[in-house]
This record gives structure tokens, sequence and C-alpha cells, in this order.
């Protein structure tokens, strides 16, 4: 990913953000390359970090009594972080784990508040950030809780096909809160 395609996700989350302030950010991230199924946060450990994915994405998921419980997707431009763990120093009750060969950009927290707590600009992205994720979590939760999986299908169908075209069909329907048959059914419905 080259610096002005990151500058470009950087400025959808801070418009403001002056280019100058940008390659600031840029040095305390790290690129790192993931296999499909390769961890990125465990849970139990403690989240330190932002991730943009820069290919491929990232599947959040909540480990309850050993079934995995899709919680998100993140695709390309997107960030993605457990911010309960990460504001509380506490350890993560999800895990974030590649859905497919991936590319991310980790910004370490703590690494960017010793390096640049002084920079008033610095300092109101990761505020920006941590307020995007937590408007699209309060989303996403809305969405949950307003629409029958069906409407909840129709709507990822409308609005983010590519959730439908790269999750597979056991995943989308964890997502969705019902089983692999259900799905089909709906799918079908759909049709």
């Amino acid at each position: 990913m080259d610096n002005q395609t990151v500058a470009a996700y950087i400025k959808n989350v801070s418009p403001n953000i002056s280019d100058g302030d940008i390659p600031l950010l840029v040095s305390c991230a790290a690129n790192r390359e993931l296999k499909r199924g390769e961890l990125i946060l465990k849970e139990g450990e403690v989240c330190r970090s932002f991730y943009l994915v820069e290919t491929g994405y990232l599947r959040t998921y909540y480990n309850k009594d050993g079934i995995a419980i899709n919680l998100n997707f993140t695709f390309e431009g997107d960030f993605v972080s457990s911010l309960k763990s990460l504001r509380g120093h506490k350890p993560s009750e999800v895990v974030i784990e590649a859905g497919e060969d991936t590319s991310v950009w980790i910004f370490n927290l703590d690494v960017i508040m010793d390096q640049f707590n002084a920079d008033p600009a610095i300092v109101l992205f990761i505020r920006r950030l941590m307020a995007h994720l937590l408007v699209a979590s309060e989303e996403q939760g809305h969405f949950f809780k307003l629409y029958t999986p069906t409407e909840r299908y129709r709507y990822i169908e409308k609005n983010n096909p590519r959730l439908l075209q790269r999750v597979s069909l056991s995943q989308m329907a964890s997502y969705l809160g019902v089983t692999r048959e259900t799905l089909s059914r709906i799918r079908a419905k759909n049709n």
C-alpha cells in the first residue's frame, strides 16, 4: 500500500489531519502478512493496536464454549481493534484472525503515544478512530437487535455484497445468528 492510500484511509477517519502528520502515524505502523486462519489478536491477550486492512479481510469472533460466534468482518481500507481490551488494558474477549491471506498495517498505540503524545493532531486522530469504531459497533448492534436474520441477509446482499462473495456460508450463518440450513432457506427465498 502506498502512502497516498494509507493517507486516504487515515483522512477518512480524521479529515482535518495534516499531510505532515500522516507520515508520523505511518512511521509507528508495521506491515504484516497473515495467512488464512492466522491470529493477529488472541483471546486473553491485551490489545494494544489498531489494525488497518490493506488486502484480504479480518474476522472478529467470540469463542463461546468452543464455538466461534462471528461478530464482524473487516475488509480493505477499514480499521478494527478490540476497543474494550485496548481502552481498559484488559484481556481481549474476542479473537481477530485473517479470513483469507491478508496484509495489515498494525498501529501500536503505545508506540504512537510514546512518540507523539504531545502532538494534538495525532491524539485527535486516535480519538476520532476510537469514535469511528464505536459508532460502527453501535450501528452493528442496532442492526442485530432491530432486524430479523432474513432482513439482515437482504440488507447485506444490497449494501455489502462482498461479504457474501468472500465469506463462507458457515461463517455467514454464524454472523447472522442462524444455522447453515436456515441461511440456505433464506438464500433460496431471495432467489
